[in-house]
């Protein structure tokens, strides 16, 4: 780690004095016009829904579900992967996860190009039987790798296949002529910049579309595309990152499926009813905190999205706990857990406790779930009782999904009818200051996707301490219910405080591990009001990775860097999140922002 250290200070130092003078930095086209409208069936200015409604307790609801599942990659030779116990897709012994730096060093210098089959997009090679010659986009033979990289764990780990497909799923709402979509998509962020085109190829698409407000959040598998570049293949001589792992075609496509959802379920909208609730649920088999202190928020807030007839169109289910526990092993892209909770509300669960189908479209919207939520370490038991011994295997996903399908069943039965079904939407753009040093570097080096950059200080030479990002949060109204969208991964205690006596989002654990050598100082923890508290609705929806992906939000009084290597390692204890954090001054910038919110 010192001399991955080294490297990368000497790059840092290298790029930033190599920057431009710009006050403000753009690389990319970041309105849209870099994607085609060519491919899509939704590009007409004369489209016009005809549903509206000023009735009280009735809205106008539009659904759609696309898939963002990629068909034409190349393949990673299955040999150069790492040797584990266990792999999920083998549910046993083999190769899985990362490519080993041992065994691609063995290419010696053939290593970047022949560590994949160069069969083409296609896949299939010139000994296979069905072949029929090369691929006519020119991807077989180039010796350029044409594949996808997996986000939320590794460096270097390619997609090899799919085990459930990874969807953007849209909900738009119209009510006295305002109009709002929630978008969620299994990814484990999406940058402002990005969302900010979709928002843009709408209005493109469907120029008599007026939308006044759009959310578009990330489901945070660890298991899909890397859309944001921060896990791109390592140099297995260097161990650096030597190219982004976003890819930018992929992006764009993306980027026109999810505008082209929300036309479509605009278009398809019908007039309906909304139940909704938000209640206490609590953790057993659904998740742990790997951090201290120990505090989990544990509001559940089911919506479900009827047809005046009684007809399910859609159930949304706002839960925070990370959907990683295919623990970076595995090389078949899935929304994880996420994939079994939609399930279980779509196709009904008839195993241990059933329940029911729904019917209807089912959508994740995740929780305050950072600083660590996650339903790793801790004993998951199958349906019969049974412990299920391999954390990382489908059959746990399977079972984290279907316990939190059941809890999101209980709500969605006694939910209440909402009369109120007034929309109202309002977003405050922000400048945060980028402060860790890492993310800059990458951002410069375009590893990490591109996005607006200011000078702090236009007059100041330097870029080092004087980089400030955009950013955004977002209140939406749906009458009695309210979506408050925050940027990054929010650690609960924000959201619910559940710092002092009782205790009561601890769930009987010690607030502090006895054994944990560097416990945060709770004396120095903020007082309220916390974020539900200065939420007004009577359902109440936090939503995280909301319009953009910053990282963690780690709260003020327990934010540590390493002194020797800040941002590069994690601080004694457990400090892991700050390293993936954009820095300490931004929670209280955002938390002011929440507040004007309301004003």
């Amino acid at each position: 780690m010192r001399y991955r250290y080294i490297v990368l200070s000497l790059i840092f130092s290298i790029s930033v004095s190599g920057c431009l003078k710009n006050e403000v930095i753009y690389s990319e086209s970041l309105d849209g016009s870099d994607v085609s409208l060519s491919d899509t069936n939704s590009e007409d200015a004369g489209i016009i829904s005809v549903c509206n409604s000023e009735e009280s307790g009735v809205i106008c609801i539009g659904v759609s579900a696309v898939k963002l599942t990629p068909e034409k990659y190349e393949m990673v030779k299955s040999e150069l992967l790492s040797e584990h116990e266990y792999c999920p897709e083998k549910d046993g012994k083999g190769n899985c996860g990362v490519i080993s730096q041992s065994k691609w060093k063995g290419l010696s210098s053939k290593w970047k190009s022949q560590f994949f089959y160069d069969c083409g997009t296609d896949r299939i090679c010139p000994e296979d039987p069905e072949y029929k010659g090369p691929d006519e986009d020119g991807s077989e033979g180039d010796g350029v790798y044409q594949g996808y990289w997996i986000a939320g764990y590794n460096n270097s780990t390619p997609m090899m296949g799919v085990h459930d497909d990874i969807w953007a799923r849209t909900v738009v709402l119209r009510h006295n002529s305002t109009t709002v979509a929630i978008v969620s998509m299994d990814f484990v962020g999406f940058f402002k910049s990005d969302v900010d085109r979709i928002r843009t190829l709408v209005k493109r698409k469907a120029p008599s579309l007026d939308m006044d407000g759009i959310n578009i959040m990330s489901t945070h598998s660890h298991a899909s595309i890397d859309t944001m570049g921060l896990w791109g293949p390592e140099d297995p001589f260097g161990g650096l990152m030597y190219e982004t792992g976003a890819n930018d075609d992929f992006i764009k496509d993306v980027a026109n499926k999810v505008a082209d959802s929300i036309v479509q379920a605009w278009i398809s909208m019908q007039k309906g009813r909304i139940r909704a609730i938000t209640e206490r649920v609590g953790i057993e088999q659904m998740a742990n905190d790997v951090r201290d202190p120990f505090i989990i928020d544990d509001n559940m807030s089911v919506i479900v999205f009827e047809s005046l007839s009684g007809d399910r169109l859609a159930t949304m289910i706002n839960w925070g706990d990370h959907p990683e526990m295919l623990g970076g092993i595995t090389n078949y892209i899935s929304s994880d857990w996420v994939h079994y909770l939609r399930q279980g509300i779509e196709e009904g669960i008839d195993t241990g406790k059933k329940i029911p189908a729904s019917g209807g479209m089912a959508m994740y919207i995740q929780g305050a779930q950072g600083g660590m939520i996650t339903p790793l370490d801790m004993d998951i038991y199958d349906d019969d009782g049974n412990l299920i011994r391999e954390q990382h295997s489908y059959k746990a996903i399977r079972q984290i999904g279907y316990n939190i399908a059941r809890k999101a069943y209980e709500l969605s039965v006694k939910a209440p009818y909402i009369d109120n079904l007034n929309l109202f939407y309002k977003n405050l753009e922000y400048r945060i200051p980028l402060e860790n040093k890492y993310f800059w570097m990458m951002f410069d080096m375009g590893w990490l996707r591109d996005r607006p950059k200011w000078k702090i200080d236009p007059q100041k030479e330097s870029w080092i301490d004087n980089v400030e990002i955009m950013t955004e949060v977002s209140l939406m109204r749906i009458g009695d219910i309210e979506i408050q969208c925050v940027p990054g991964e929010l650690f609960p205690e924000l959201a619910v405080g559940g710092y002092r006596e009782p205790f009561d989002y601890s769930f009987g654990h010690k607030i502090i591990r006895q054994d944990n050598e560097y416990p945060p100082d709770l004396s120095k923890a903020p007082e309220g009001p916390y974020i539900r508290d200065i939420m007004k609705g009577k359902v109440k929806m936090i939503s995280v990775l909301c319009n953009d992906s910053i990282g963690y939000l780690v709260p003020e009084y327990d934010f540590e860097l390493s002194d020797t290597n800040p941002y590069l390692d994690s601080a004694p204890g457990e400090h892991y999140e700050e390293t993936r954090s954009i820095g300490k001054k931004q929670i209280e910038i955002m938390l002011e922002n929440i507040r004007k919110l309301y004003e």
